[in-house]
């Protein structure tokens, strides 16, 4: 009850202050700007208390930064995990760049192209790393040997490394 007397007469204080401010303010540019600040003072402090029930004051979000902080340094507890997690992503990347280029690279020759899924040489110790190893495009009504053919040729590998679907 105690708390809810204090409330009421910080917030009833507040009003009156800032009512009287208000009113000695001259007109002019300052006057909207003392106007807002008070503004928002007696709108913090009467949403205080409920914020803090809420849970959401700034002990509590301070709380919050560090537990955070502290999932992440769980999730990264080494460089070598760090470091595959980022090897992964680069892959990814790459591969997604590799099949976007070969796909706009056959669809100059061939219009019917719809996809390219490329698998590549993934093994960092590797020399061919990034390498294409095989290639699959999908098609719709074009030579499906002609492609495979010409994509081959293109990329310097096997017949039997590109196939062609329907």
């Amino acid at each position: 009850m105690a708390a809810l007397s204090a409330y009421i007469k910080t917030i009833t204080a507040l009003t009156i202050f800032s009512a009287l401010a208000c009113m000695l303010m001259p007109d002019g540019s300052f006057r909207k700007y003392v106007e807002l600040v008070l503004g928002v003072l007696v709108l913090t402090a009467v949403l205080n208390p409920f914020l803090r029930i809420f849970g959401t004051d700034k002990g509590y979000m301070e709380l919050g930064l560090l537990q955070n902080q502290a999932r992440m340094e769980k999730y990264f507890l080494s460089s070598e995990e760090y470091e595959e997690i980022e090897q992964q992503r680069v892959t990814a990347a790459y591969g997604q760049v590799l099949e976007d280029r070969v796909k706009e690279d056959l669809a100059q020759k061939y219009l019917d192209i719809e996809w390219v899924n490329i698998t590549f040489c993934q093994d960092i110790d590797d020399e061919d790393y990034g390498m294409i190893d095989s290639i699959v495009i999908g098609c719709a009504d074009e030579d499906a040997g002609k492609i495979q053919t010409y994509a081959a040729k293109r990329y310097g590998l096997p017949e039997e490394a590109v196939s062609v679907e329907k």
